[in-house]
């Protein structure tokens, strides 16, 4: 790792550790980040950045991270940043860019599930647009569900408690996938299964200790389904189905 981005961590690390902000100093320090990004001082933007990043979340704070670690020529951390800013918004079509352009320079091309634009826009309508969206909308729906049971209770006209029914059946319809949309995103970002290697090489073995049969090799930036862990070692799984131990420390949760 780049000696000045190994003490900028250290250093985000020992003052993160005290400091909780509001919102209006994260609304400050966002600001502040972004002069320093469009001055090309993309260090001290990505102090600001993490600093804020200690208390609070969004697709659009993990963009900016991204950038900046990008800028600075980490890709694999650029690369960790776009993807967690997608688990949130899986339809922001910046962190989706900006991550194919960062995954142009990752050395590992692993065939696997086609990435199309069907599997996108799936995954854009269940995500939504934030990780409450679908919440909110059973929320609403619910509402709306009993003000219309309600209506067809007290009116008197037979059309309209007929129409007030037929709604309240198309709103629990609506209500049902809302909620079962709700109950995913909740299970997705509950579950830190995905990972991205930031070693530069890495032996994958077939057991998880040094000397066991590698199996094959992974280079930084490459993204990995982690379905166990011991001792240190992660037993991780990637796009063709090829299933291998990891060495500590050489990859990070999404």
């Amino acid at each position: 790792m780049n000696p000045r981005i190994a003490s900028l961590l250290v250093g985000l690390l020992i003052h993160g550790s005290t400091m909780c902000l509001t919102r209006t100093e994260a609304d400050s320090l966002v600001s502040e980040a972004q002069r320093h990004y469009i001055a090309a001082d993309h260090q001290a933007a990505l102090e600001n950045y993490i600093l804020v990043e200690e208390t609070f979340d969004s697709p659009a704070l993990q963009l900016g991270i991204g950038n900046c670690w990008f800028k600075l020529g980490d890709v694999p951390r650029a690369i960790l940043h776009y993807e967690r800013g997608l688990r949130l918004a899986p339809g922001d079509a910046d962190l989706r860019a900006n991550l194919d352009l960062a995954n142009t320079q990752v050395k590992d091309r692993i065939p696997g599930d086609p990435d199309n634009a069907l599997s996108r826009t799936w995954a854009a309508l269940r995500g939504g647009a934030d990780p409450d969206q679908w919440a909110r909308r059973s929320l609403w729906l619910s509402a709306i569900l009993f003000s219309l049971l309600a209506l067809a209770r007290i009116v008197n006209g037979r059309m309209v408690r007929r129409s007030a029914y037929a709604a309240a059946g198309i709103c629990a319809i609506l209500l049902l996938v809302s909620t079962g949309f709700a109950y995913t995103r909740h299970r997705e970002l509950q579950t830190h299964g995905a990972a991205i290697i930031l070693a530069p090489k890495v032996d994958v073995r077939a057991e998880p200790r040094e000397g066991s049969k590698v199996l094959f090799i992974l280079h930084k930036g490459t993204k990995v389904e982690v379905r166990d862990t011991t001792q240190g070692w992660s037993e991780v799984r990637i796009a063709n189905g090829a299933i291998g131990w990891m060495p500590p420390r050489t990859l990070e949760r999404i």
